[in-house]
């Protein structure tokens, strides 16, 4: 679950004060071009998109309404291919199999495109994030790297990339005769809770989430290290939809090209996740 490999701990905290004061006006719309033809969605003119709306600034609820990065990007793409976007909510877990199914159109949650999960679902590559391991008050150097996590007890979300690192690094340390790492497995930006409550000792979230956190904390939540295991996002799609992945692609470097998609980073304080150019299953 969620920016370039060697940003370092000031540039995180940084951005957190940056998203800590965004706003703004929302970003222009893009004149709707007409119906593609080639699409198979087109005969309703919609495009459903699946997303899990519990991780800010990228996809949430405020005010009853849907906000943040990807809903603006993907109903920017749905303006350019003609169509409306409708959005469905759906458990992480359960997008990539809706998108495989065909009960959604489009994967539209922060999704590390990694090879795992490419093995149903495409990925048209969005944004450039890494996970971010965070702390309390005080000097926490010392936990900097996963090889020293043996024995303390880490918070995250069960079914993320950040839960696969842990769990990861847990069997390294109980293969090297060290006490496992222990999963706090908690709902998505409730990390922080348990650090405060004593009931872990790090938490792990993917950088703009971590950002806003810290951001939010009033210094009692700092990044520990640098971000870890940097990789694209992903929009998902179905392995024969391959028309429409192609269309949204192109949609997507289209936006790229005329400053949409970074108005849009810009306006949630996420510019340092941006991408150049979009690719397909960029992620190893």
């Amino acid at each position: 679950m969620r920016t370039r490999r060697a940003l370092a701990a000031t540039t995180l905290i940084a951005l957190a004060a940056l998203t800590a004061g965004c706003g703004g006006a929302a970003t222009a719309s893009t004149a709707a071009s007409a119906p593609r033809a080639d699409l198979p969605v087109v005969a309703a003119g919609v495009l459903t998109i699946g997303t899990d709306p519990t991780y800010p600034p990228m996809e949430y609820e405020e005010g009853g309404k849907l906000v943040g990065v990807n809903v603006e990007i993907l109903t920017d793409v749905a303006r350019r291919l003609g169509l409306e976007a409708q959005f469905q909510t759906v458990a992480f877990a359960d997008l990539r199999p809706a998108a495989a199914a065909h009960t959604i159109d489009v994967v539209g949650a922060s999704m590390t495109d990694k090879a795992a999960r490419q093995d149903n679902v495409d990925f048209v590559d969005v944004f450039y994030a890494g996970e971010v391991v965070m702390a309390g008050p005080g000097d926490h150097s010392a936990w900097a790297t996963p090889s020293s996590w043996c024995g303390l007890r880490m918070a995250t979300t069960s079914g993320t990339t950040e839960a696969d690192i842990v769990t990861g690094q847990s069997a390294l340390c109980t293969a090297a005769g060290k006490p496992a790492v222990t999963l706090v497995d908690v709902p998505y930006l409730k990390s922080v809770d348990e650090i405060a409550a004593g009931r872990a000792d790090l938490g792990v979230e993917g950088l703009p989430a971590a950002a806003k956190l810290i951001a939010d904390s009033g210094g009692s939540v700092q990044a520990v290290g640098t971000p870890l295991q940097a990789q694209p996002w992903g929009y998902g799609f179905a392995k024969d939809r391959t028309a429409l992945r192609d269309a949204v692609q192109r949609a997507l470097q289209d936006a790229i090209a005329d400053g949409t998609y970074d108005a849009i980073l810009k306006k949630y304080g996420v510019t340092d996740g941006a991408l150049h150019t979009t690719a397909l299953n960029g992620g190893a």
